[in-house]
């Protein structure tokens, strides 16, 4: 019963607000972008960064890729010694 009486009291107190509380203004100059993400400096931070990243990555796939590697030629040189020894 209370809650229906805050919900009531809540629309009805709504009701009574002026329509220009509702409406949003935005100011002209703003550009959709944002001051942040056009800035020259921003942009070069995030480039930076991403590239990091990306040379970061790169070398985690290679430093997998050179064990893997090393993995294989160990197996190699086994199978090879195998076959030496058969002869």
């Amino acid at each position: 019963m209370i809650a229906l009486r805050a919900a009531t009291s809540a629309r009805v107190v709504v009701s009574r607000a002026p329509a220009s509380m509702f409406v949003r203004h935005y100011a002209p100059d703003v550009r959709s972008e944002g001051a942040t993400a056009s800035s020259t400096s921003f942009h070069e931070r995030e480039q930076a960064k991403e590239s990091q990243y990306v040379r970061q990555r790169e070398a985690e796939k290679l430093k997998e890729a050179k064990a893997k590697l090393a993995e294989a030629q160990a197996e190699v040189d086994k199978q090879q010694k195998v076959v030496d020894a058969q002869k």
